[in-house]
């Protein structure tokens, strides 16, 4: 396991006319993450499908928390599978952001039928497969990401499957990120690079590569 912690140098980037400036948002990529976040804050009325303490400030508790992950993806048409996607993030954010090959998986129909009916209205290009993700065979991707799904070890678990050899893991993480790292190392070899997040100082953006079962 080879480790490196780093912080990215624009981190104070909180507002939304911040996160459009930084990440040079056009007026139709700010005009559908606003009806998206719309129709999270509809949907959550009656189904709960975010905490509703993160939709006080949504462009940072979900836009910016999604949007920096597009910094450690070298290719727009680049395969990326969103493991456990809830509400569709960060999958839609990198949608919107006109990654061509997104893939959006949760086992939630609730969920599932939310992000469906965004990517009908908001003419959203994804794949969506309605299942759990040990169901889901047969694929290969180059970038598998996730947000508040599992610890890492878990998130191992379900990686390794669709694991090629240039795969790359993102995982947004929070404070207690490094006892989840040491956990899984006792089970998986791989090399990681950990990165403060900019939209919660707690956070980790944390980038894998190289994963392995140990005795394999």
């Amino acid at each position: 396991m080879l480790k490196e912690k780093r912080t990215l140098k624009y981190f104070k980037v909180l507002s939304k006319e911040k996160i459009i400036e930084q990440f040079g948002l056009s007026k139709l990529q700010i005009n559908k993450i606003d009806q998206y976040i719309c129709k999270i804050k509809d949907y959550n009325y009656h189904t709960n499908i975010v905490g509703n303490s993160t939709l006080v400030d949504p462009w940072k508790s979900h836009v910016l928390d999604s949007i920096q992950i597009i910094k450690f993806i070298n290719k727009k048409k680049d395969s990326i599978l969103d493991l456990g996607t809830g509400a569709g993030l960060p999958g839609l954010i990198l949608a919107i952001n006109n990654f061509t090959n997104v893939s959006l998986i949760d086992s939630n129909i609730k969920k599932i039928r939310f992000i469906k009916s965004v990517c009908l209205n908001l003419n959203i290009k994804t794949i969506i497969y309605h299942q759990r993700i040990e169901s889901l065979l047969n694929k290969r991707f180059d970038y598998l990401i996730a947000r508040a799904l599992s610890n890492i070890n878990k998130l191992f678990f379900y990686s390794q499957k669709f694991l090629h050899e240039k795969t790359v893991l993102i995982f947004l993480k929070g404070h207690k990120v490094q006892d989840e790292i040491n956990e899984a190392s006792k089970y998986w070899k791989f090399q990681y690079k950990s990165y403060q997040s900019i939209s919660d100082k707690r956070g980790n953006v944390v980038i894998i590569r190289g994963l392995n079962k140990i005795n394999e």
